[in-house]
């Protein structure tokens, strides 16, 4: 995508008229070991490569920890945690404590996908920019797709796959601290260019062009079958699964991805107010089955304003 926009940003300016589009690409730096400040990081590193080798397009790095700012996301939902600065405490401490709340593996890579998107969605909206265009290949959504559904979502499977607006609330906080409410909704126009690209033909490209494979960073993850998950979430078990049968079944994967297309978005109703998604007034209550709530974890104020999945994410 980065060689994609440069070449379509050096294309509109040798033009006389102005730029067409001015494309930002932003890495959410989600490495909690250095402080948000800290200018000599890998990311900075490999950011600094990408500029010098696509001189057309604008490069930022964004931590993690600016989640702490951002509006799309209500924090009195969650745990009892509260946006805002904390006396004696960083904002690197405070995630990394929020993060050893999560109840499981799952709930740890959920939330920190969910908190990379709210803080990309934030960015996008503060600066006034047209789109958001995130780089999900066929094999990645499929992942995302059977993840989603696996955690409790699939009501939001079409609006998190799917090409479109997508509808983004901001919250603040009025004299209660500990309640907030919804400020504002804007519709923001979402997009994957690569939704109809595989990961191995991504693979295969970069094996044709040196220039831009020396950029990636090295892939340490194990690769094959395992007969244990145990330590693994469930969007890793997924991502590793169709990394697996993509080559034999690769009309399977995409029809994975092609059949969501067909799916409805709702276009009433709430929103959860921690993945954004619209909440299925009816349906919370089926997802939870024969499992039913639990009184003594589930608070009923915060999570009536939750999906299904995001109570489960939480709560365990």
């Amino acid at each position: 995508m980065a060689q994609i926009l440069d070449t379509s940003a050096k294309f509109h300016s040798s033009k006389k008229s102005s730029p067409a589009f001015e494309p930002l690409v932003v890495h959410v730096d989600t490495d909690l070991s250095h402080t948000a400040n800290q200018s000599d990081t890998p990311a900075q590193r490999i950011l600094s490569k990408y500029r010098e080798r696509f001189p057309n397009v604008s490069f930022e790095s964004v931590h993690l920890s600016r989640i702490w700012t951002v509006r799309t996301l209500d924090w009195s939902t969650l745990a009892g945690f509260q946006a805002g600065n904390q006396e004696g405490i960083s904002e690197v401490d405070r995630l990394k404590n929020f993060f050893r709340t999560l109840p499981s593996m799952t709930a740890k890579a959920d939330v920190l996908r969910l908190f990379v998107r709210h803080i990309l969605l934030d960015l996008a909206l503060e600066r006034s920019y047209t789109a958001l265009l995130l780089g999900h290949s066929t094999t990645a959504l499929a992942a995302l797709a059977m993840a989603e559904v696996a955690n409790g979502r699939g009501f939001a499977v079409p609006g998190q796959i799917n090409d479109g607006s997508f509808a983004v609330c901001r919250y603040g906080f009025g004299t209660d601290p500990s309640k907030s409410r919804e400020i504002s909704e804007t519709q923001m126009p979402l997009y994957y260019p690569l939704r109809e690209v595989f990961k191995s033909e991504l693979l295969t490209y970069l094996d044709l062009m040196p220039s831009v494979k020396e950029l990636m960073p090295e892939d340490n993850s194990p690769t094959g079958h395992f007969v244990s998950h145990k330590d693994l979430s469930i969007t890793e078990v997924m991502e590793r699964y169709f990394d697996s049968v993509e080559g034999p079944y690769s009309g399977i994967v995409a029809n994975v991805v092609r059949t969501t297309g067909k799916l409805d978005r709702a276009t009433s109703g709430g929103f959860c107010h921690m993945c954004g998604m619209t909440l299925d007034e009816l349906g919370d209550s089926r997802w939870a089955g024969e499992l039913g709530e639990d009184a003594d974890k589930l608070d009923t104020s915060q999570s009536a304003r939750l999906c299904y999945g995001c109570k489960r994410i939480m709560h365990g």
